[in-house]
């Protein structure tokens, strides 16, 4: 009996640290429903550029430069904006269901598939918040997220309270799981473990936004925040081994950082997401509380709930050794996802060379290296200037003056996803750019009535000042006329060093001729070093 009873009483302490409230995980739903339909308001605004055969990558360029992801994709078998916003509209349906917990397991499936399917369709605008709103849905096919709060719990007599589960386990380690490679990836990073990280992020024009420049005043402070961060990240594992009150401390702690991180960088959705995910360690107090406070707004409800009731009719039971199954089968693929996503940072993780002064990869893209090891040290902003069939030359992106030393970098961008798109391609093949020349050939200089006759893009960038500064450069990514019997050109290695303001003649291409749009990253690279080289730092 001793070795029973102290059997339970590990259980029960496991099952407080792994497991989760209904209601949190009810609420975890809403907002993970209602971020995706944030994500597809967001990228709705550029559908044809991103996700059509009119935009920036085309199905044919897909199929060439990433066939399996082509093949897995069914927004791939669309190249019209007709059927894109036809999928568009069946992902925020399938959203809408989540949210209100309609057959959530069935919408919470297919909200995961379509959400995923549009990512393969365009990988050149994720970023790292992406993959874990993604990987939140497919975690959340196998948790009742529609026990509590929902369309499914009016019409059922089961209202758990709390739940513990392998699904509930895993889910809550997925969380520390990133934390930890990402401390990982930071400590292998000489800029974070100098204090100079921080800084250096928030220096970064095309990403600090809001309060991000008006903190760069207090480098001190930034030193103090930088190994701050570092110790929140490796201390992670509190989120699941605190309880009660030292827990609600905890989410808070970790919130915070994410809502500061939203307040000063353009990072997308990925704060929001974070904040989602955290709301499951909240313990049962907090939502009892809550539920408290919207009691009576509840109960005005009732009569509503009670017509749902007779409206609506249970799901048909199914056998015990189909549901048996389905939880055996439930809990491999949890296994699986929870070991694959140790094994990913680790493997990549184990490649990083210490000190680890990094490439100037400048993409906030995937989330256990979130500017890790090492921060990039080089502001980068667009310029597209584009000559009017009327000899006018404006920016292609917006329609305004061509301006080559704007106040504010990340301001060149018309939006995140075009931010994503130009840092992901910019060492990308002749091949997959060259889309891009065609498009602002159709659709540059909005508001503007002239045709385009011509179109060049050029990433400009110099030091951040923490690093010295310096003169800035710049380098095409793209240059094209736009008559049909002229061909394009590619490149990645006209770069050109300069100082001081120019609104002169865009300079030629160095590294390809005219009639070339094929030039890979790395041969121009090799062929121009002043161009693509890093930045000291």
């Amino acid at each position: 009996m001793p070795a029973e009873s102290r059997r339970d009483r590990w259980r029960r302490a496991l099952a407080r640290r792994v497991g989760i409230d209904a209601r949190a995980l009810a609420a975890f739903r809403v907002a993970v429903g209602l971020l995706v339909l944030a994500d597809l308001g967001l990228r709705a605004r550029h559908l044809t550029a991103f996700y059509t055969d009119a935009g920036v990558l085309p199905r044919s360029t897909l199929a060439e430069t990433a066939p399996a992801l082509a093949s897995l994709s069914v927004h791939a078998r669309v190249g019209s904006w007709r059927g894109q916003a036809a999928l568009f509209a069946l992902t925020a349906a399938a959203a809408a269901a989540v949210v209100v917990g309609y057959r959530t397991r069935a919408a919470t499936a297919g909200t995961c598939y379509l959400l995923l399917s549009l990512y393969l369709r365009n990988r050149y605008v994720l970023n790292g918040g992406d993959g874990l709103l993604a990987l939140s849905l497919l975690f959340g096919v196998f948790l009742p997220l529609g026990g509590r709060w929902s369309v499914d719990a009016v019409r059922s007599a089961d209202r758990p309270r709390r739940v513990a589960t392998p699904a509930t386990a895993a889910f809550c380690l997925q969380l520390v799981v990133v934390y930890l490679a990402n401390a990982g990836f930071k400590l292998h990073g000489g800029a974070w473990t100098s204090g100079r990280a921080v800084r250096y992020v928030l220096e970064l024009e095309q990403f600090s936004v809001r309060l991000g420049p008006y903190a760069t005043a207090f480098p001190e402070l930034l030193v103090a925040v930088n190994w701050l961060w570092i110790g929140m990240l490796a201390a992670s594992p509190v989120l699941v081994l605190a309880t009660g009150r030292r827990r609600v401390l905890a989410v808070a702690a970790y919130a915070a950082a994410h809502v500061g991180m939203l307040l000063t960088m353009r990072l997308g959705l990925f704060p929001l997401v974070v904040v989602a995910m955290l709301s499951i360690y909240l313990p049962a107090p907090v939502w009892d509380r809550l539920e408290r406070v919207v009691a009576p707004a509840a109960g005005r409800t009732a009569g509503l709930q009670d017509r749902l009731r007779a409206r609506l009719r249970d799901d048909p039971t199914l056998p015990s050794s189909v549901a048996r199954a389905g939880r055996v089968a439930g809990t491999v693929v949890v296994a699986v996802l929870l070991v694959g996503s140790v094994v990913w940072p680790a493997t990549a993780l184990a490649g990083v060379e210490r000190p680890g002064e990094a490439a100037d990869v400048e993409t906030d893209g995937y989330v256990w290296q979130l500017f890790a090891p090492t921060p990039p040290t080089t502001i980068r902003w667009v310029v597209a200037p584009a000559t009017l069939a009327t000899g006018e030359r404006v920016d292609a992106l917006d329609g305004s003056a061509v301006d080559w030393t704007p106040p504010d970098a990340a301001d060149t961008y018309p939006s995140t996803l075009w931010h994503r798109y130009l840092a992901e391609t910019r060492n990308a093949g002749g091949a997959t750019r060259r889309p891009l020349g065609a498009y602002l050939c159709r659709h540059g200089a909005p508001g503007r009535k002239a045709a385009v006759r011509s179109v060049s893009v050029y990433l400009v960038e110099k030091p951040i000042p923490a690093v010295g500064g310096g003169d800035r450069r710049r380098i095409e990514v793209v240059s094209r006329d736009c008559n049909p019997t002229r061909p394009d050109r590619a490149t990645a290695a006209s770069g050109s060093h300069f100082a001081g303001r120019d609104h002169g003649p865009v300079w030629p291409a160095t590294a390809s001729s005219s009639g070339s749009a094929t030039t890979s990253a790395s041969t121009a690279a090799a062929s121009s070093p002043t161009c693509c080289s890093p930045s000291p730092g």
